[in-house]
């Protein structure tokens, strides 16, 4: 039995070091991944001549750079250091950042943004596996939905720093206000990245700050929920896990349809300014949906751990995010009113709330196998990633704003997929159709059964 004084003492290390890594550096991440439609908004567009075409390559050249490494280097995540691994990688993308701002010519930005993109592709999936490898199932939902929250807060600061950056540094130092946007943000990358090395675990094996009872209290907890936590060769079996299962391809959809109901809020900057309102009002407007989303996503988090139960909280939640996506595009022809963009960014933003149960999914669906689970989390977040780009970059041009009718229409109908896809995937774990098995591994020895017990046990 756990000693739930140790336990506690554990977590206590976790949440402080760990999760606070997490969150912050997913806030940096999304702060310099998303700052193009401020630095746009905020006379990028003309010092660079990036148009509404050069400005959707920007943003697919990203995710070109994010997708190509993100498999390989996930796959030997488990087998890599990642207290050194992800802040180093965290420290490129914050000087990549800050070089985007000396940037004369989108072909320049192109390159940087694809740079940029190499640096950011494994951080996601990592941390993902990482928490997973430490975390419980009743705790993941919660954890995962922390970290994941720094998006949801980048979204909103991000707005605020853009807006304020434009009104006091516009012309210091004879920088315009996108370029000190892109130095701030960059130099924050930076400084989070150095305090990485300080703040991440490795693994419950083989992180120097937890030994004794607390390293057995670690291994011993998710050894007990059948997690295998030491990768070995990666075999037949964990390719065997992915592609002859059906979770994967279940769980890729219905990322792709998640992901791409994000565009709304991503869009609502260009939005408002395409309404006749400043880039600072739209920047600063666009803070509360976030802040509302941070809640939210912690909220279902908690509720997920609270209930044991994800598959029917996404299912809602898609529902919810479809009616508004059908409301958004019936409404004139999608050329919606301002009170009606407010209150459907407020609605729709609940579907990146959701993220937390997907991936919390993925940790427990492939948690039988360490590799399984490395290969099955880069698969699953770099297809669903990559193709809701391909499908924005068609249906959210930036000249279709204000109305984005396409956009809003094929969000729905994706939103609608979405629901179908999850209620496929609660059937399949419901009835246990062909779950993802342990690969040939040996059991991890403990060799502090001991020092694990209970007071009462010891006696």
């Amino acid at each position: 039995m756990i000693d739930p004084e140790v336990e506690r003492r554990l977590l206590r290390k976790l949440d402080f070091r760990l999760i606070s890594f997490a969150f912050f550096s997913y806030f940096t991440s999304n702060l310099v991944r998303n700052n193009m439609q401020s630095a746009y908004t905020n006379g990028m567009d003309k010092d660079v001549n990036i148009d509404s075409s050069a400005y959707n390559w920007c943003v697919t050249f990203f995710f070109v750079g994010y997708i190509i490494p993100q498999i390989p280097t996930n796959m030997v995540v488990a087998k890599l250091l990642p207290k050194y691994f992800l802040p180093t990688f965290e420290i490129i993308w914050g000087v990549i950042t800050c070089c985007i701002s000396l940037a004369k010519t989108p072909g320049t930005v192109y390159g940087l943004r694809f740079v940029l993109g190499l640096a950011q592709a494994t951080f996601v999936p990592s941390m993902v596996f990482i928490i997973g490898s430490w975390y419980t199932s009743s705790e993941l939902g919660t954890r995962t939905a922390i970290f994941m929250a720094g998006n949801q807060i980048s979204g909103a600061i991000g707005g605020i720093i853009a807006g304020a950056i434009n009104t006091n540094l516009n012309g210091a130092g004879g920088r315009a206000g996108w370029q000190w946007l892109f130095i701030v943000e960059g130099l924050m990358s930076v400084f989070i990245g150095l305090c990485g090395y300080y703040l991440l675990p490795n693994y419950p094996h083989n992180t120097n700050w937890i030994s004794g009872e607390e390293k057995a209290c670690a291994i011993a907890r998710l050894q007990k929920q059948g997690k295998q936590l030491k990768s070995e060769k990666y075999g037949w079996n964990t390719f065997k896990n992915v592609l002859l299962t059906p979770y994967a391809y279940i769980l890729v959809v219905d990322f792709i349809c998640i992901n791409i109901g994000n565009q709304l809020p991503l869009n609502f900057s260009i939005i408002l300014k395409t309404m006749g309102y400043s880039s600072s009002y739209s920047n600063y407007l666009i803070a509360p949906i976030f802040v509302f989303a941070a809640v939210a996503v912690v909220f279902f988090g908690w509720l997920s751990d609270r209930l044991g139960d994800r598959a029917w909280i996404l299912i809602i939640t898609q529902t919810w995010v479809a009616i508004w996506y059908l409301v958004m595009f019936a409404v004139n022809h999608g050329d919606n009113p301002f009170w009606l963009v407010m209150l459907g960014s407020f609605m729709i933003v609940l579907c990146i709330s959701v993220f937390p149960l997907l991936f919390s999914l993925m940790n427990e669906i492939f948690a039988a196998d360490t590799n399984t689970r490395a290969l099955a989390i880069a698969c699953i977040n770099c297809i669903g990633n990559l193709v809701p780009n391909f499908i924005s970059v068609a249906t959210w041009k930036v000249n279709y704003a204000p109305d984005f009718y396409l956009g809003k229409l094929v969000n729905f109908i994706l939103s609608v997929v979405s629901i179908f896809v999850t209620l496929l995937c609660w059937w399949c774990l419901k009835k246990k159709i062909n779950l993802p098995g342990a690969g040939n591994v040996p059991e991890l020895e403990l060799p502090f059964d001991e020092e694990v017990a209970a007071p009462e046990d010891k006696k």
